[in-house]
């Protein structure tokens, strides 16, 4: 009984779906008059409008807080020890506690399950149908990457659907096989940027992207996790990997999308249009769509802080890790610690003599120090300088409200073909100078090259050896997307459990800049802040690599559904 009330209650919970549009309307479902809606290409349009709001954005955090894409991993922090790099963490006993649930997915199966009773241009309603297929996939991927194998359900649904409403989980490669004929569907339905003429709705060139990065993610999954209770039997991850190379050499070989000509400059714009690099972004316009959210947050240290370890990565300009380079000044100075260093450092965090504050009469207030103690600091010291806009607005005099948010980017395909073509063992240098190079060139750094990569001393040790010029790839791409929330999905396709566990994350050398800032902060044995002592001690992260590599199921799912089956370690 208690069985049919819960499937009861989810029909009519999901059947109410959102269709809000990113982009110019707003329309919910529950007001579409079924015989007068699925007609025009413009219903579907309405109707896809509201997947857009699915897709990574700013959210509405108000004053102070926004925090960085990459917080809770090895290279950014949050300003408390509280994520699931810890371990730990105990078994949610309702879907509404964690993320398995599907009622996306049934959204997007909603829509394709009507899509073919409208009537239009073929290349209109394509398009629409492309998106459709693209967000399943972009829905059973989120899902994937949290809880491995998954129910496919490939249909739109009611609570007489028994069959799937009871079914078990399918095996995680069946699903990413599931994912990609998704993406491959949408790939021979969307247009591209080119036909769009914009880059605020989904091109081929998209799905192109978004392929290879969820290939990539399977394939080294698989290869790094063979032989684990998380691993796939019998696979290697090779096809997969193979499957990110190609489709990551269709984007470049579209010539649709280039590097844009500066770094920093794409992470602190209110608008993106017409960038050449950008290829899907949104725009938290305060006075068009009415987002509460706008820039002042990131006039603020956002409650985050990058890690000794992020600063760390970058080489210095002369090609070296630091660690061998005779240029390294060493990182006991804000005020130092930019110098003869990869360029993206200096747009990526805050030293002092930075522009704060742009006023509009072009008076500056220069940046003098990390906020250490508030509610809103950098336990780190190591604010970051990306997505911030110093310049005041001139029509308010104050920060602006409005921040464009890059969802997608032409240099994650470079890294994606440089990476696969290493995994592969089939990288040449004409793959690096394709790739890898050229984010270099673009600023001033020197080329990678294969016959002459110095052995770091300070590589990361992931618990496994890797080739030389892996080892500097997994450095680019670590370098390239700081802060743009790839990490975390990183540690865990590549199993680097060794980087963490156990360890503490360090901050910036407490010099007397940063003890007059903020005095008695934790430090380690060499006076490098140690955030998280007081949460984790001399113990360090306690994730368990038998366990959380994956989420559990929440316990109300197993027992309504006793085909599910809970994740390892979580029994």
């Amino acid at each position: 009984m208690k069985k049919v009330i819960y499937f009861i209650a989810l029909f009519f919970a999901l059947s109410i779906v959102s269709c809000d549009s990113d982009l110019l309307n707003k329309t919910p479902q529950d007001a579409i008059s079924e015989p007068d809606f699925w007609k025009t290409a413009n219903d579907l349009k309405l109707y896809a409008n509201g997947f857009y709001n699915d897709l990574p954005s700013w959210g509405s955090y108000g004053m102070g807080f926004a925090a960085n894409p990459d917080i809770n991993t090895d290279v950014c922090l949050y300003n408390s020890a509280s994520n699931r790099l810890m371990g730990n963490t105990d078994v949610p006993t309702a879907s509404s506690n964690s993320v398995w649930g599907f009622k996306y997915i049934r959204k997007a199966n909603y829509f394709l399950a009507n899509i073919d009773k409208a009537e239009g241009l073929d290349t209109e309603l394509n398009q629409y149908k492309g998106e459709g297929y693209f967000f399943r996939a972009y829905y059973y991927f989120i899902l994937l990457e949290k809880y491995g194998d998954l129910p496919i359900i490939d249909k739109y649904i009611d609570n007489t659907d028994t069959d799937y409403l009871y079914a078990g989980r399918d095996p995680r490669n069946e699903v990413m096989d599931f994912i990609l004929s998704d993406l491959d569907q949408a790939i021979a339905k969307l247009q591209s940027k080119s036909e769009l003429n914009t880059t605020t709705r989904l091109s081929k060139q998209v799905a192109q992207l978004f392929k290879a990065r969820v290939a990539l993610y399977e394939g080294t999954w698989e290869k790094y996790h063979a032989g684990t209770v998380f691993g796939v039997d019998g696979s290697d991850g090779s096809t997969y990997i193979q499957i990110a190379a190609d489709a990551a050499k269709d984007v470049m070989d579209s010539q649709e999308f280039s590097l844009n000509p500066e770094y920093g400059n794409m992470f602190n714009q209110t608008n993106l249009k017409g960038n050449p690099e950008v290829m899907l972004w949104s725009q938290d316009d305060y006075v068009t769509y009415g987002k509460s959210y706008g820039n002042q947050a990131q006039e603020w240290p956002n409650r985050s802080g990058y890690t000794r370890f992020a600063v760390r990565s970058y080489l210095c300009t002369d090609g070296l890790p630091i660690s061998l380079s005779p240029d390294y000044v060493g990182d006991k100075s804000l005020t130092t610690i930019e110098q003869n260093r990869d360029p993206r450092l200096a747009e990526t965090i805050m030293v002092p003599g930075d522009d704060l504050v742009i006023a509009v009469d072009g008076t500056v207030t220069p940046f003098e120090g990390p906020v250490l103690s508030s509610n809103n600091s950098c336990v780190t010291g190591y604010e970051s300088q990306k997505y911030r806009i110093a310049q005041l607005d001139a029509s308010t005099g104050d920060v602006s409200s409005d921040l464009a948010r890059v969802i997608m980017r032409y240099g994650e395909a470079l890294l994606i073909y440089a990476e696969a073509k290493a995994e592969l063992g089939t990288i040449t240098q004409s793959d690096l100078d394709l790739s890898i190079n050229l984010l270099r060139d673009r600023v001033q750094m020197p080329h990678l090259v294969m016959d002459a990569i110095v052995t770091d001393p300070d590589w990361p040790d992931y618990g496994y050896d890797l080739t030389p010029v892996l080892y500097e790839i997994r450095r680019e791409r670590c370098v390239e997307l700081m802060g743009e929330g790839f990490r975390f999905d990183d540690l865990m396709r590549w199993r680097a459990d060794k980087l963490f566990v156990g360890k503490n994350p360090k901050g910036a050398y407490y010099e007397t800049l940063l003890q007059n800032i903020s005095s008695g902060l934790d430090v380690d044995d060499d006076n490098y802040l140690d955030p998280f002592f007081d949460a984790l001690g001399t113990e360090g992260y306690q994730f368990n690599p038998n366990r959380d590599y994956l989420n559990a199921l929440p316990s109300d799912e197993l027992f309504l559904n006793e085909n599910l089956v809970q994740n390892p370690g979580w029994d």
